[in-house]
C-alpha cells in the first residue's frame, strides 16, 4: 500500500518515517503566540474540577476590589510579560468537610501547575490557594452548605 504525497498542501511536509502524517513546516516563522488569561483560567478551572472534595468559591468583595482582576469560577490569573511568560494562579476554594486541608491544597497546586504548563507551554510561577469555606455535601448534589469564619469565642465561658 503506497501513499502519494501529491495532495499535501504546499506549507506541509510529508515524512513517511513519522507515520506518514503531514507536518507543518515552522522554520523561518516569526511572530508571537499569546494565550488569553481567560483560556488559562478555563484550564485551571478544569484542573480544579478533577480534584475530589474541592469546589470553586468566591474570593470575596474585598479581594475583587483590591486586585481589580476578574475571577472565573474561583480562579484568577496573572501573566507576567517577558520572553517566556510566567503565570501566577490564585484559586479560591471550598473544601469538603473531613478532608485534611493542607493535603487538598497541595493537590490543587500540583494539578493546576501540571495542567496549565502542559497545555500552554508557559511556566507557572505560583499557584496560591485560598480556602474560603467548607462544604458538607458531596460534589454531585446541587447545593452546598458552606461555613465561613469560625467564632473563636465558642466554649469560652466566664
Amino acid at each position: 500500500m503506497s501513499e502519494s504525497n501529491e495532495h499535501i498542501e504546499p506549507n506541509m511536509q510529508y515524512d513517511p518515517e513519522a507515520g506518514g502524517d503531514p507536518m507543518v513546516d515552522q522554520s523561518g516563522l516569526e511572530g508571537k503566540i499569546r494565550i488569553s488569561e481567560d483560556v488559562i483560567a478555563q484550564l485551571a478551572v478544569k484542573a480544579l474540577s478533577t480534584i475530589e472534595g474541592v469546589q470553586p468559591a468566591s474570593p470575596g468583595l474585598m479581594a475583587n476590589l483590591r486586585l481589580g482582576r476578574k475571577t472565573t469560577n474561583g480562579v484568577r490569573i496573572s501573566v507576567g510579560d517577558g520572553e517566556t511568560p510566567e503565570i501566577q494562579v490564585d484559586t479560591y476554594i471550598a473544601v469538603k468537610y473531613g478532608l485534611r486541608i493542607p493535603d487538598v491544597c497541595w493537590d490543587v497546586q500540583e494539578v493546576i501547575k501540571e495542567q496549565v504548563e502542559r497545555f500552554t507551554g508557559y511556566g507557572v510561577k505560583a499557584v496560591n490557594v485560598f480556602v474560603q469555606g467548607i462544604t458538607f455535601q458531596d460534589r454531585k448534589t446541587s447545593e452546598y452548605a458552606e461555613v465561613g469564619p469560625v467564632d473563636s469565642s465558642f466554649g469560652d465561658e466566664a
